[in-house]
């Protein structure tokens, strides 16, 4: 059957110049990006016009990067389709080849024709979801793109001439832009990789067709690119360490994290267990935290909290109403300093994790969630927008890679062998000279 292409637009709104652009700092390859660590951000502590330009660059660099990597995403599933004698469509790269080809179709002798014609129209839908994100995300980049341009080599160059207040300000503010602009890009990104992975459902696929590792690096590109634009906007609004929190009080970051947990909890079940926060001896008298990225350690604190919960009150739904607990049983926070790191741990009392769990728990875009959140509904029930429970499978393998990005780590383990329960356990490393991979 026949499919839109990416190719029938990708680029198309872009200006031969900018166009021109993008393809050379794609062709120029990742080398050319900085490995980022804390310690380059902490150093990287003025409002200065090279600061600014710096990092504005950076941005647009990695924005060309993650474009080509969005061309790999489509590439991979124009090859499956190929592979698996679906249909002929490339909705990868630019090419000079605009034929479409149909291709005989093989299907399996224990199913008839019409099954496989109404598999084969429902994956049909699926692929055209996923070409539509696509098309979102590659129009996103292209037009962030479009932006860093302006002020780098085109029309709005010149601001950086006589870098005044009033100027900082707009640049801090295009920042920040860029970081609103792609609020829902994982969203969108995990859209995408539902669709495929349903349509490879339908059509029995042997193999997945986009890899862990290629979903994983544009999606540590992007936690970058945000975190960069977060650093200069926080420098403009006086913060002297930017996105880096120095010195911050561990509790006070773990407490503020599980009471949005609980609220989440709460808003979504209608009850929340207790947590109780247990800083340990060695994080006592003369402690120094590492250096953090707050928002970061917060979300992953949030995520894990709120699986934490969910698990407790499953078990405790499965008691038997007559010797049922009148609360969900506690959560139990502990923070400790470890072989050179700080650790934080979030142990429930719930169902624990069995192998299926185990696997999908951090597989992007693979949630056991059995209700999918809708942002749009939510804000039409007239009631405060709140972060869903789960949803998307988005939530730990984000917090796990922002945990990586700078050496530091997220596991779950089974409270011992009866398997009663389970343990989260964030890592914060205290090497500031850690560089993140591009």
């Amino acid at each position: 059957f026949r499919q839109a292409t990416i190719n029938d637009f990708i680029m198309s709104t872009l200006t031969s110049t900018v166009r021109s652009s993008l393809i050379s700092n794609l062709e120029s390859g990742a080398s050319h990006l900085r490995r980022w660590s804390v310690g380059d951000l902490v150093e990287t502590n003025e409002v200065s016009f090279a600061n600014a330009r710096n990092l504005l660059h950076e941005v647009q660099l990695r924005l060309a990067q993650q474009h080509g990597k969005l061309g790999n995403l489509s590439d991979a599933l124009s090859e499956a389709l190929d592979r698996n004698s679906i249909g002929r469509s490339n909705p990868g790269r630019p090419n000079n080849d605009k034929s479409h080809v149909i291709k005989a179709c093989n299907f399996p002798v224990s199913m008839s024709i019409k099954e496989y014609s109404m598999r084969l129209e429902a994956s049909k839908v699926e692929i055209q979801k996923a070409l539509k994100c696509f098309k979102d995300l590659i129009y996103l980049h292209e037009n962030t793109y479009d932006l860093t341009y302006q002020l780098i080599e085109g029309e709005g160059k010149e601001i950086f001439d006589d870098f005044s207040k009033p100027r900082q300000r707009y640049v801090s503010d295009i920042f920040d832009q860029i970081m609103a602009r792609h609020g829902t890009s994982v969203e969108t990104l995990a859209d995408a990789v539902i669709s495929v992975r349903t349509m490879q459902e339908i059509m029995d696929f042997q193999n997945d067709v986009f890899s862990e590792e290629s979903v994983e690096s544009f999606l540590r590109s992007r936690l970058i690119i945000q975190l960069l634009c977060d650093h200069y906007v926080a420098l403009s609004k006086g913060k002297a360490t930017g996105a880096v929190s120095i010195g911050a009080d561990i509790v006070d970051v773990v407490d503020d994290a599980v009471t949005e947990a609980k609220h989440v909890c709460d808003a979504n079940m209608g009850v929340a267990p207790e947590v109780v926060i247990q800083p340990t001896e060695s994080i006592s008298g003369d402690f120094v935290p590492p250096p953090i990225i707050r928002s970061w350690l917060h979300h992953a604190i949030v995520e894990v909290s709120k699986n934490a919960m969910t698990s407790n009150i499953e078990q405790w739904n499965g008691q038997h109403d007559m010797t049922k607990d009148s609360l969900p049983p506690e959560v139990v926070v502990k923070i400790l300093y470890e072989n050179n790191t700080l650790a934080i741990r979030v142990i429930d009392n719930g169902t624990g994790l069995n192998n299926e769990k185990s696997e999908k728990a951090f597989r992007f875009a693979d949630s056991t969630s059995q209700k999918r959140w809708n942002r749009l509904e939510e804000q039409q029930s007239y009631a405060a927008v709140r972060q869903p429970l789960g949803s998307l499978g988005v939530g730990l393998p984000l917090s796990r890679l922002m945990m990586r990005v700078f050496g530091g780590d997220l596991g779950l383990t089974n409270n011992g062998d009866s398997g009663q329960g389970c343990t989260a356990t964030l890592k914060v490393s205290y090497d500031d000279k850690f560089q993140a991979e591009n």
